[in-house]
């Protein structure tokens, strides 16, 4: 089966399925997508949800980003957006009003490298912290992890802007539910980097003509997917809870019985 699923309008669309857990046990492919943004999704890329029989798209991001660029309303599919950002820390970053269209691409970049976004913040520390605060008393995540006990929401595609942050995070429950080592969460996380590295390289090369180093560096940290954040994102949850049976359980009501029968229903 095919990971890395090509479509005209997203750069980061991905079947979640063959994962193995540590039992052995291999998670089915068809169930679990995770994606960027949907909103530049051709006529032929609805089509191939369809044959990939998409029930629900979750989306993770806030009212601001939806406004600018608004899911699909597909037949048959159940469309949820709960915003994953912690304490308005997405907003918190000031950034530029985003374009509405491909034409203004060109100045959002431009104004974005010239504004104060990436001179007044450290991108590292702000990524830091945004890892660890997106796995505990999440209302996203919380209702994500009710979505995928009911098999009539599956498949379900789930996804923030650039599918790398909240959308990775949010795999790594998933994962991690059923019991997907911290290795394996980690490799699936870090294939953003491979998926993105055109995109990202565009956009690095669009905006060097107005950005200095400082600039570039924070821009760089934006865009990328290191393990150190994903590693705090870990680590967070066992600081608070422990380890992850007493994690799921407390903070989602998914007990062993209850995470048990989730396995059962998603493996091969």
């Amino acid at each position: 089966m095919q990971r890395v699923i090509p479509l005209e309008g997203t750069h980061n669309f991905r079947d979640m399925g063959g994962y193995q857990a540590t039992d052995g046990r291999r998670v089915k492919y068809g169930l679990f997508f995770r994606s960027d943004e949907l909103t530049g999704l051709s006529e032929q890329d609805i089509e191939t949800l369809r044959t990939l029989n998409i029930k629900t798209i979750f989306d993770y991001r806030s009212d601001h980003e939806a406004r600018i660029k608004p899911d699909p309303v597909l037949a048959h599919v159940t469309n949820v957006r709960i915003s994953a950002n912690p304490e308005n820390q997405h907003e918190r970053m000031n950034m530029p009003v985003e374009p509405k269209s491909k034409d203004q691409q060109g100045h959002f970049l431009k104004d974005l490298a010239q504004s104060d976004f990436f001179k007044n913040f450290r991108a590292e520390t702000y990524m830091l912290e945004l890892y660890s605060k997106l796995p505990i008393n999440n209302p996203s995540y919380k209702r994500l992890m009710e979505m995928i006990q009911k098999p009539d929401h599956l498949g379900l595609v789930h996804h923030c802007t650039a599918g790398k942050d909240r959308t990775g995070v949010g795999s790594a429950l998933i994962l991690l539910a059923l019991g997907v080592s911290e290795q394996t969460v980690m490799e699936d996380y870090l294939l953003t980097n491979e998926t993105m590295k055109v995109f990202n390289r565009n956009i690095l090369e669009r905006i060097a003509e107005h950005a200095d180093d400082t600039v570039l560096s924070n821009l760089n940290h934006m865009l990328a997917v290191k393990e150190e954040l994903m590693k705090a994102a870990f680590e967070s949850i066992k600081k608070t809870y422990g380890n992850y049976d007493a994690y799921f359980a407390e903070e989602f009501g998914l007990t062993e019985s209850k995470r048990e029968a989730l396995q059962i229903s998603s493996f091969e």
